[in-house]
């Protein structure tokens, strides 16, 4: 980490060369585009079609407020895609005071014309106690029911940040939740997705 130093912006050219590198030197199968918020990277729609022509799955984590017609139309015809959609809250009150964020209704408008373009969706929401807790989670659960079917969400339980007034739940609480939200989709947790894995850095060289 001491070695470390901002070296600037990569090119795409430069970012294909590494993910190109990746797949010829460790078989590399899938990718996960996140970060803060990546839809608001305009060249986010080619960094999908150049991933998708190298027939890469595409996992993109996003709070879904803005999602344009070029990155939409990309999406729709990438054959191995999924969008990971993560909804804080349905209760407006909450989001604003959560997010500091306008209303809802941009991100419940963008994941009706993801799942209108037959982009694989799923859902994640954190675990909050006092601000999303089960039954404000279970909410979620019934929401989603109607808008999809067989809908999958991922309930994350909250890492506390320093200056933040709330606490990490309970593994009773995190099981309440699961179990409420399971009545209605199916449940999943970061640690029962993916595979054994190592890390290898890729940029920037040491």
């Amino acid at each position: 980490m001491v070695k470390l130093r901002f070296q600037g912006l990569l090119s795409i050219n430069e970012f294909l060369e590494i993910i190109d590198n990746a797949i010829n030197q460790y078989s590399m199968e899938e990718t996960v585009l996140g970060g803060e918020e990546p839809t608001i990277d305009p060249a986010l729609p080619m960094i999908v079609r150049e991933l998708n022509n190298r027939r890469l799955r595409i996992r993109l984590l996003t709070n879904a407020y803005e999602i344009s017609n070029e990155l939409l139309n990309e999406l729709g015809l990438c054959g191995d895609c999924e969008v990971v959609i993560g909804i804080k809250t349905l209760d407006p009150s909450k989001h604003i005071k959560y997010t500091g964020k306008p209303p809802l209704e941009p991100v419940l408008r963008n994941i009706k014309r993801l799942l209108e373009s037959g982009v694989r969706v799923i859902f994640e929401t954190v675990l909050i106690p006092g601000l999303n807790d089960a039954k404000d989670i279970e909410g979620i659960a019934k929401y989603l029911t109607g808008i999809t079917r067989d809908p999958v969400l991922i309930i994350d339980p909250l890492i506390p940040i320093p200056g933040t007034p709330w606490r990490r739940p309970t593994q009773e609480e995190l099981n309440e939740a699961m179990s409420r939200a399971g009545r209605y989709v199916r449940v999943m947790t970061h640690e029962k997705i993916g595979r054994p894995s190592r890390v290898v850095v890729l940029y920037p060289r040491l």
